[in-house]
């Protein structure tokens, strides 16, 4: 089935000698396998949002999974509130009932929505997200760093060029191997020597890494314990104590979601094959060159993946058609 391929309408009309009329009249005859079970939900779903354009009033739409075995459940037109609880309400009370995790971002409109539709349902925060919060700051406050010396000093194209280095979890840093190292007077030196000579210029660059060091180190290890001390340090702990302003909007979200963080260290689910997802996507956007309507991107997302609800479907209908023919 060409359609489920990552190639445009026109192209497959080529391919087979017919317009692409006709490519279009076969692919809204595939529809009959399109239509959701709004009478059941996996009990571990994820949602996630991605750029679709002018389908959703928001520039958002959203796809929604299985956090067990990965498979697109369906697409939904528009991540606003309003609109994603107009989607759930079709399903049934007890389908809603039945689920009991929900993965997704730190988008603070989701969690009304949620609590409302899904009556026993865990919240769990993607861990990704998480952990992008304190990235960004992180960043921001290298940037103000920079701005501070000048573009002119030794110093801001120190810290223009490592950055990638103060990004990188403490963990992966090589300790032991010096290298020539440019804007540091090509000094032999260890990814950790460039790192500690980095923050060695700013107090409030060394608070930030520290933090988000700490982040870092809590969410990869799933550790509730050390995730807390890091974002409530005591009186003697002066490591995370002092922070810029930037690290401390990261570390306020961060509080707002510790529980939804603590669930992802109990269920171990993440948005990460949606997030896999979303770049396949995109490509079937720039293949096709955008689409007319929402109905057509939707049943062209579904066809594309194998394991999506759409596929399983259309497989199981195929083969009950066979053993059919094969009866008669």
């Amino acid at each position: 089935m060409e359609l489920s391929e990552n190639v445009s309408q026109k192209h497959i009309a080529l391919d087979n000698n017919v317009s692409t009329q006709t490519v279009m009249r076969a692919a809204e005859g595939l529809f009959v396998y399109n239509k959701t079970n709004f009478h059941y939900l996996p009990q571990n779903i994820a949602f996630d949002d991605f750029k679709s354009g002018k389908f959703a009033t928001s520039g958002m739409s959203m796809i929604l999974i299985d956090s067990v075995n990965h498979r697109i459940l369906d697409v939904m037109k528009d991540r606003g509130a309003g609109q994603l609880r107009a989607y759930f309400n079709q399903y049934s009370p007890a389908a809603r009932a039945a689920v009991k995790t929900i993965t997704v971002d730190l988008f603070t409109p989701y969690r009304a929505m949620i609590k409302e539709l899904f009556p026993n349902a865990n919240i769990v925060a993607d861990r990704f997200h998480v952990v992008t919060q304190a990235y960004r700051e992180l960043n921001k406050v290298r940037i103000s760093v920079m701005k501070q010396f000048g573009s002119d000093s030794k110093e801001y194209r120190q810290l223009k060029r490592f950055w990638k280095l103060l990004m990188k979890h403490g963990t992966a840093l090589d300790y032991t191997t010096r290298k020539s190292r440019v804007n540091f007077k090509h000094a032999y030196l260890t990814d950790k020597e460039v790192i500690d000579r980095l923050l060695a210029l700013s107090d409030e660059l060394r608070d930030a890494y520290a933090f988000y060091q700490g982040i870092l180190y809590a969410i990869e290890t799933r550790d509730e314990a050390e995730l807390k001390s890091v974002l409530n340090p005591t009186k003697n702990d002066t490591q995370y104590r002092s922070l810029p302003k930037a690290m401390k909007k990261a570390r306020r979200t961060i509080r707002k979601h510790f529980d939804e963080i603590i669930n992802s260290f109990i269920y171990g689910f993440s948005n990460g094959p949606i997030e896999g997802s979303n770049n396949k996507i995109k490509a079937i956007k720039r293949t096709a060159y955008g689409f007319r309507s929402f109905k057509n991107f939707r049943l062209r997302i579904l066809i594309s993946f194998k394991n999506s609800f759409y596929s399983m479907n259309y497989k199981q209908k195929a083969a009950d058609l066979n053993n059919v023919k094969s009866a008669a």
